[in-house]
Parts: structure tokens; sequence; C-alpha cells
């Protein structure tokens, strides 16, 4: 039986962008964790994040995205 390839990991966190589709990003996080998962684990987390908003009229609801963060040299 073949090895089942390891899904790769990475730091991420769910967020919404503060105006429009760029600029500062607001994030969903607990304590402010950055998590650290698969894609899989980030996509549960962003359906987790969507389902906290079902209560809310649509008009108050946002569109939240996983964002990708990684280390900038200096």
């Amino acid at each position: 039986m073949p090895k089942k390839k390891q899904a790769k990991k990475f730091n991420y966190a769910v967020g919404q962008y503060w105006e429009g589709e760029t600029g500062s990003v607001g994030t969903y996080n607990y304590f402010g964790e950055v998590h650290y998962g698969t894609m899989e684990d980030a996509q549960n987390f962003l359906k987790y994040v969507e389902s906290r908003q079902e209560d809310k009229k649509k008009s108050d609801r946002k569109v939240y995205k996983i964002f990708q963060l990684v280390e900038i040299p200096e």
C-alpha cells in the first residue's frame, strides 16, 4: 500500500478586509492566535467562522477568507 503524502502545513488566519478587497485585514481569532495546519484545517476553520455568521442579518455578515502568513526577510 503506498504511503499517504503528508499535507503541507502553513501559518494562516481567517479574516476579512476592512475596506473592500484590499488594505487592512481584520482576523477572526482566539486571543490573537495565528493557526498552523493544512489547507483542510484552514477550510474547516473558515466553515466554522462562516457558521457563526448565520444568525446575523445578511447585510451585517462579513466575507471571510483564508490568509497565509509568511515571514518577510529583512
